[in-house]
């Protein structure tokens, strides 16, 4: 049945509270992180860095297998299972519990050539596979928060799990000798133990059911996004192995802590995103374009300015993050924040791609954009080291805007924005950035010239920031 007007409308407030909420929690989270990190970076070596960032690296990879990727799933079955949403999480998470159990056998058994092939000892495969179970439990367990906008639970959620790693990490790094192998207990603990906890409120609310037809509905809309994800995560995270393969591990280091620099804004984009995603699918819906097509101005413009200034003040960032070690670092920054912003703006392509469930396009594109970047990396950093890495993931983001945007244009023949807008933003953020980056060391007209920039954005979006200070619905 087709939604009424005041649906939407209520439906578009929790949507817009969860999501300002969800962003909140977010910028605090990193702010830990950021707080943390040069604790981190003073307390271990490069190499041991560089360890636990491969760990996470393969963690990240994997958790789409482990996961199945079913959290797709959960939007539309809250719609087609109404009433026993909660019963259809509960029985695919036990059918992915089954899954990783079996994969868990497999890799101990071969635990040899598993270790041999991810590049860790063995140790810390045993470690991965438990980190694995016990995330596929907590992803769920987020995603049932989301979609009921229980907001208190998700938030605490993420609160409870950054600052206990970050406790937990600083614990271990001072008493464990072996430095890397405690950052990697101090990230896995928390969430196993969180992980533990969310199996047994799922047990007694006896929602743990062998259901044939969950299961196989979870499967048939979360499988065919698996190559999009494992896509993704191979474009974001196998510079690193690369980076170790070629440069060593005091490399991938280096390229970490700047990528997690500016993985900061990606997290407030993914959090603006959380919000605009249900309005807009409820607006797609009734055809109401023009409405997409005027909001989805402010956000495009709102990504690029939160890139300009993620360039801006990478010396600084990186120099209070990491020290003087880390200081070749800061070029890494400029050509993965462009690439974070054509991610944040394929993603509105992408929504639209899900809306007409042409799923096997979003696959394809990213599968082709992770395997442009291998190759990019293959070629380029053995030639010239780790930096080469950034340019390679900006490159293969923008490959991947392009090819969702041709996709949207000229074979789902649907056009909703202004693409003209959002190609020459993206234009004027890259030579905004170009311009901060050769200003690095020039503290004065770099800080000039940002102020300018700031003025000319608080100028232009006054009545959007009037909305965001007052609480008030942005769209």
């Amino acid at each position: 049945m087709e939604k009424n007007s005041k649906e939407i409308d209520d439906l578009s407030k929790n949507a817009f509270k969860a999501g300002l909420w969800y962003t909140i929690s977010s910028i605090a989270v990193k702010a830990i992180s950021i707080v943390t990190t040069p604790i981190y970076t003073r307390m271990m070596s490069a190499s041991d860095y560089g360890i636990a960032s491969t760990f996470i690296s393969w963690y990240s990879l994997l958790l789409v297998f482990s996961s199945l990727n079913l959290t797709y799933s959960a939007p539309r079955a809250k719609q087609d299972f109404p009433g026993k949403f909660e019963d259809y999480l509960g029985s695919i998470q036990l059918m992915a519990a089954v899954l990783n159990i079996l994969a868990a056998i497999l890799m101990i058994i071969f635990i040899k050539p598993v270790a041999l092939g991810l590049g860790i000892e063995p140790l810390l495969v045993y470690i991965l596979i438990v980190y694995l179970f016990f995330s596929t439990a907590v992803t769920l367990a987020q995603c049932r928060y989301r979609y009921t906008y229980k907001i208190k639970e998700n938030v605490a959620i993420t609160i409870y799990i950054t600052v206990s790693t970050a406790l937990m990490s600083l614990i271990f790094l001072y008493f464990f000798k072996n430095k890397y192998l405690g950052k990697i207990l101090g990230t896995a603990l928390p969430t196993v133990l969180l992980g533990i906890f969310l199996w047994t409120i799922t047990y007694k609310k006896r929602q743990l059911s062998i259901n044939l037809e969950y299961w196989k509905y979870g499967l048939l809309l979360s499988v065919p996004l698996i190559i999009h994800t494992v896509s993704l995560n191979i474009l974001s995270q196998s510079d690193r192995i690369f980076i170790s393969k070629y440069c060593g591990n005091d490399a991938t280091g280096f390229y970490s802590l700047a990528y997690q620099y500016a993985i900061l804004i990606n997290i407030v984009m993914n959090a603006i995103s959380e919000a605009w995603a249900p309005w807009f699918y409820d607006k797609f819906a009734l055809g109401e374009y023009s409405e997409i097509k005027k909001n989805i101005k402010t956000l495009i413009i709102l990504g690029c300015f939160l890139g300009v200034c993620c360039i801006a003040f990478a010396p600084e960032a990186i120099a209070i993050l990491g020290g003087k070690t880390y200081k070749s670092a800061i070029w890494v920054v400029p050509p993965v924040t462009i690439g974070i912003v054509c991610q944040y703006i394929y993603n509105h392509y992408v929504n639209i791609e899900i809306q007409l469930k042409k799923t096997k396009i979003i696959s394809m594109g990213s599968l082709f954009a992770a395997l442009t970047n291998i190759f990019l990396n293959i070629l380029f950093i053995p030639k010239f080291g780790f930096i080469a890495a950034a340019y390679t993931t900006s490159f293969s983001y923008l490959i991947l805007m392009l090819i969702h945007y041709f996709a949207v244009i000229y074979i789902l023949k649907t056009k909703i924005y202004s693409n003209s807008f959002m190609f020459v933003s993206l234009f004027i953020c890259g030579i905004i950035g170009i311009v901060f980056m050769l200003l690095y060391n020039t503290y004065i007209l770099r800080y000039s010239i940002l102020f300018m920039v700031l003025v000319i954005y608080f100028a232009m979006n006054r009545e959007f920031i009037g909305k965001l200070i007052k609480n008030k619905r942005l769209f």
